[in-house]
């Protein structure tokens, strides 16, 4: 039966890759084009309404709106009169949005008497089709069922394609360093790349690309993904393994790229181009001229330095993999991560939200998408992340396009937590990409904050590569104490704590990484 399963998977994916780079795109005015779905955006998000949720019996949202005592009609009105960030806001207030861990089913959604309990399928959109299946990976949990339809590449592509010409990336080949397949963010960039005409010349892969029986369903996507490409007119590279402490491979191939004089788009995460820079520097190679598109992590004015300094210019850009792109690079940025969000797809809210332990609420994102082919449905789903939200001209490509809502300086709330205090991921960050590299060496991915638990008590580590060189580990940890006491608003308090009951440790090691190949700040071990 698996064997059936997988040619089933397998011919359904390929049917849908050969749909999607058959499908006729519009490219002549994509401002245009942009600007024209623009102006139909509340009629876009009462269609996905009406088919997503009302017309959808086991939606959770559903349950959300009728316990809060909404009709279809109701919130009709509210569009049209208050538009639909308006809207949006009065159904945040009436108790209609899902936090994160509710949205990823690690705690039921409870309102007032009301209780629902979701899974991995609660929020599946009807309208959407499913081609290729996986899974997440992130810090927190075991990850998150995902899935794509290929058509939505088709709606992102205007911005796409803005954001490409406002970079002036449109004529440059294009290289990546992602995970092979079944990554989902693999394969839908290299979809898009390729969509556009753009030639893509290498992939890299942190993740080694699976074949064989014991790999199952990922032998096929990562086997249909090349093949059903090339199949369809498009040549895709087969993903070559680079792990992540290989970073000098692709700053070599890249130094080559330079003395030949091309100038190369190249797509990674945000540590994975900061570890490229730093083997050029120690390997003494130039890499200048080419384009790093550093995404999947904060791109940070540290980060941001480190690729400057390597005569490399970078952008970036906004994902959620359950929401497809929520903003692109500015072509004229006024921060590292300064996005154009992408108002003709989606809606961001910024909300008020009180964590445990924090004195002060963080203005938290709560994002609606309306694009229908969008496989999960969300209404005022909450990201995780908050940021600096404004509107105001550019004169880039996008702005033209009507896009002037900007966000930037991007930052998750994740935090740290152990002996009853707690520490911002946004006090974090500055420590171990500026302060830490500044005192001790090294660069921003050479040291991370790991939570563990032993014994059912939680210790917090600090995790420094040996590349760094030789250290007294005692004082590094003061160090980290007295920064963090210096820069959160507990102060004293929190680090005599910690000092009291031994909590901070330092271990000699290379950061963890995610199971989707990700250096995080904070990384949580998992307990099994």
């Amino acid at each position: 039966m698996p064997l059936i399963d997988d040619a089933r998977l397998a011919i359904q994916y390929a049917r849908g890759l050969r749909e999607f780079y058959r499908a006729p795109v519009d490219l002549s005015d994509p401002a245009a084009a942009i600007r024209s779905t623009l102006a139909s955006r509340a009629e876009r998000l009462l269609h996905v309404m009406d088919h997503a949720i009302w017309g959808h019996r086991g939606s959770p949202y559903l349950a959300l709106l009728q316990h809060a005592g909404i009709q279809r009609h109701d919130l009709a009105a509210m569009v049209h009169q208050e538009g639909v960030e308006g809207a949006l806001q009065q159904l945040c207030q009436a108790g209609v949005y899902v936090t994160l861990d509710e949205f990823k089913g690690r705690v039921p959604i409870r309102r007032g008497s009301l209780e629902l309990v979701t899974d991995e399928h609660s929020f599946d959109n009807p309208l959407a089709r499913n081609d290729v299946v996986s899974s997440s990976g992130g810090s927190r949990s075991t990850g998150t069922r995902l899935v794509v339809d290929l058509r939505d590449i088709l709606d992102e592509l205007p911005a796409r394609y803005l954001f490409k010409q406002a970079h002036g990336l449109l004529e440059r080949p294009f290289a990546a360093w992602w995970p092979a397949p079944p990554s989902l963010g693999g394969i839908k960039n290299t979809a898009a790349v390729l969509k556009l005409g753009i030639p893509m010349l290498r992939w890299f892969s942190p993740t080694p690309p699976v074949l064989g029986r014991a790999a199952g369903k990922s032998s096929v996507v990562a086997m249909t993904t090349v093949l059903g490409t090339r199949l369809a007119g498009r040549h895709l590279p087969w993903p070559q393994h680079v792990p992540i402490e290989a970073a000098e491979v692709v700053a070599r191939w890249l130094a080559g790229q330079t003395a030949r004089g091309a100038r190369l788009h190249v797509g990674m995460g945000a540590s994975r181009a900061v570890r490229v820079c730093l083997e050029a520097e120690r390997l003494g190679l130039d890499i200048s001229g080419h384009t790093l598109r550093a995404s999947a992590e904060p791109l940070t004015e540290a980060k941001a330095q480190r690729i400057v300094d390597a005569g490399c210019r970078y952008c970036s850009n906004y994902t959620m993999t359950e929401s497809g792109r929520l903003g692109v690079s500015c072509g004229q940025s006024q921060a590292p991560d300064d996005m154009h969000l992408l108002l003709y797809r989606m809606a961001l809210l910024q909300q008020p939200r009180h964590l445990p332990g924090w004195p002060e609420p963080v203005g938290a994102l709560y994002v609606t998408v309306f694009a229908e082919r969008m496989t999960r449905v969300m209404l005022n789903v909450e990201t995780g992340d908050y940021g600096h939200l404004s509107e105001h001209h550019c004169n880039c490509p996008l702005d033209a396009a009507g896009l002037r809502t900007h966000l930037h300086t991007i930052r998750s709330y994740e935090k740290l937590t152990s002996a009853g205090m707690h520490f911002m991921g946004a006090d974090l960050l500055d420590l171990i990409e500026t302060a830490l590299p500044k005192r001790f060496g090294g660069g921003p991915t050479h040291y991370q904050f790991v939570e563990d638990e032993v014994a059912g008590e939680t210790f917090v580590k600090l995790v420094v590569s040996p590349q760094v060189g030789p250290l007294d580990t005692n004082v590094v940890a003061e160090f980290v104490l007295r920064e963090l006491e210096r820069r959160t608003k507990a102060g004293r308090l929190m680090t005599d704590l910690w000092r009291g009951h031994r909590v901070l440790q330092v271990e000699r090691r290379q950061p963890y990484v995610t199971s989707s190949v990700k250096i995080q700040t904070l990384h949580v071990i998992k307990k099994r």
